[in-house]
């Protein structure tokens, strides 16, 4: 038995070694032309999608591969134009347990796409092996990972984006919203349009937004740093909430917490305390409603800076 074992880590260490010996790197560069009313559509097995909005009425799309010759070979991309706009289509041939040797090789980040679109051409993604990014575009997104995290810069048109293997960032968003993830944070900043974000498995940080908000977590904490309230519920079943509002805010508040206190340094009016973890009154003279609740954590209301 022993010596079968040694033969068999011999052979493993053999073909690991002579994979390394193949692997290789090429790049993928394609233009085509994309039609006023049109949109694109990527969609990949692998790899990270980076897409950049640009003043060219073209698609650029350039690809950095890595990985062994036989992984390479056996990737496929596929590009095309038409009146509707632009599809492209990556795809690995699946070789069993050569693709697992593939990914010891080579790493899971081994394919990446940059691509440039005209900044008002909505786009659609998908991939099940890296991280998303977009940026500059006036038109909408809808995004999905199963394998990395997400990133939305400079997007005024709608944004739809789930993943469930990271963290989610969206900042200066000009129209609504939805983020979720499976397995990571939320954080977003200096936006205007309404969002809706849930969690399964991290915080939620929000900065310098003011559109109306709904925000859910089972994973995490809660902090909230409001310009303007428009409307806001807060839901977390794994950590407190930190609430900071504008000097200046008016409001109706409902807060409770199954698992802490309740904190409050704004001046509240027609204040009703239910119990020691349940407060509901008015800021301001009272506004759009607050909806807050945790049940693994303190609540704390503060005038922000």
């Amino acid at each position: 038995m022993a010596t079968s074992t040694a033969r068999l880590v011999v052979l493993i260490a053999a073909t690991l070694g002579a994979s390394v010996a193949v692997a290789a790197q090429r790049n993928y560069d394609r233009r085509l032309e994309a039609p006023a009313g049109g949109r694109m559509t990527f969609d990949t097995d692998v790899g990270s999608i980076t897409v950049v909005g640009h003043d060219a009425p073209e698609v650029v799309i350039h690809a950095r591969l890595q990985g062994s010759r036989s992984f390479l070979a056996h990737l496929h991309i596929d590009a095309e134009g038409a009146a509707s706009g632009v599809t492209v289509s990556v795809h690995s041939a699946h070789r069993g347990w050569l693709d697992w040797l593939d990914w010891l090789d080579s790493g899971p980040s081994r394919v990446r796409f940059a691509v440039e679109v005209p900044h008002d051409y909505p786009i659609n993604l998908r991939t099940s092996g890296g991280r998303i990014g977009v940026r500059d575009l006036n038109a909408s997104v809808r995004a999905a990972s199963s394998g990395g995290g997400a990133r939305v810069q400079n997007v005024a048109g709608t944004v739809d984006v789930h993943t469930s293997g990271g963290r989610i960032e969206a900042e200066h968003i000009a129209g609504p919203a939805e983020l979720s993830s499976s397995g990571g944070g939320i954080e977003v900043a200096d936006s205007t349009g309404d969002l809706q974000l849930s969690t399964s498995g991290g915080g939620i940080r929000l900065k310098n937004d003011e559109g109306r908000i709904h925000a859910v977590t089972s994973g995490g904490s809660i902090r909230a740093q409001l310009r303007a309230n428009r409307g806001l519920s807060l839901n977390t079943s794994g950590g407190g909430i930190t609430l900071l509002l504008p000097q200046n805010a008016h409001a109706a508040i409902d807060a409770q917490t199954s698992g802490g206190d309740i904190r409050a340094d704004f001046p509240f009016s027609m204040t009703k305390i239910a119990a020691e973890d349940h407060l509901v009154g008015a800021i301001g003279g009272g506004g759009p409603p607050i909806s807050l609740r945790t049940s693994g954590g303190s609540i704390h209301i503060e005038p922000g800076t």
